[in-house]
């Protein structure tokens, strides 16, 4: 069988979030950030064949550009540098199975100075665009991140809150023998 080419008209919302509070304010002058960027989101489901795989896969990697001066210490310049991470969510995509994705934190890849974590949050119920139920993991659904950093200083420890919301569209499918991913094409975010 060839692969098919569609064309998805769902939409992932990716709702940013940075969580924490600050000690001592990094910087009185306001912060000009850049939205944090989705580089890469994949979905699986399972094909339902006999002896397939029976996992449902959601394969994101996210980066932060900033580069967020935090003040001077005796020991050099303390910042929140720019970090990218890899985030995969994998779980039982077979009806019957008590293995729901949403609205859990699940860690993405180490990047040492702070966590990332992706949470899947149902769907847009009612958009016409959509041939899905507002529920699906892996068609229609919406994505939290979440980055928490700290670096200690010699006063305390400071923490910065970034909210950012970015509409990432979804706009190519591909299916080979029953299962099909979806993924972000270049320059669609």
């Amino acid at each position: 069988m060839l692969p098919t080419r569609l064309s998805t008209g769902f939409t992932a919302l990716a709702a940013l979030f940075a969580a924490g509070s600050a000690v001592a304010a990094p910087n009185t002058t306001t912060l000009s950030l850049k939205p944090w960027e989705i580089s890469t989101l994949v979905t699986h489901s399972p094909s339902g064949y006999p002896g397939g795989a029976p996992y449902s896969t959601l394969f994101a990697t996210i980066s932060d550009p900033n580069n967020i001066f935090l003040g001077s210490t005796q020991f050099g310049d303390a910042v929140f540098a720019p970090s990218s991470v890899n985030c995969t969510v994998r779980w039982l995509g077979i009806a019957g199975a008590d293995d729901d994705p949403h609205g859990r934190a699940h860690q993405c890849s180490d990047m040492g100075h702070g966590k990332w974590t992706v949470e899947i949050l149902p769907g847009v119920a009612g958009d016409p665009a959509v041939r899905s139920s507002p529920d699906s993991a892996t068609t229609n659904f919406a994505l939290r991140f979440t980055l928490t950093e700290a670096v200690t200083l010699m006063t305390g420890t400071d923490t910065v809150t970034r909210p950012v919301l970015v509409n990432q569209t979804l706009v190519e499918t591909r299916c080979l023998a029953g299962t099909c991913s979806e993924w972000v094409r270049g320059g669609s975010s």
